[in-house]
């Protein structure tokens, strides 16, 4: 009984954030097309999970007009921009691989992984 309401709590959290993260893509400063790109750090809230578990990734850069791609080997990406949750698949056990790749105005990429691990 306990595994359903959390099941549930999940699938709502979920349906949370992707109401309020479906707005305008997030960019960079969109001034200085000099402005170099540095793509400083992706981190995971929580580096293991259990199936179906949920994890907020962030990626943090500067530079000029930036978008972010997001990937992964297994699960979800849910959201977009500089900060998404990451869903695992309850069929994917092992270390899943997250990519995030930046790429600013003058078309100019760079890209990290984190490895997150499903038990």
């Amino acid at each position: 009984m306990i595994d359903i309401k959390m099941k549930h709590l999940n699938i709502i959290l979920v349906l949370l954030f992707l109401l309020t993260s479906c707005s305008k893509e997030e960019n960079g400063d969109n001034g200085d097309p000099n402005q170099p790109l540095v793509f400083s750090s992706l981190t995971a809230e929580k580096n293991t999970i259990a199936p179906g578990e949920t994890t907020k990734i962030t990626a943090s850069a500067t530079g000029y007009m930036i978008v972010y791609k997001w990937s992964a080997s297994a699960g979800d990406i849910l959201g977009s921009g500089k900060s998404v949750v990451y869903a695992a698949s309850p069929c994917h056990a092992g270390s899943n691989k997250v990519t995030c790749t930046v790429t600013d105005g003058n078309n100019d990429s760079q890209s990290r992984e984190v490895f997150i691990v499903v038990q």
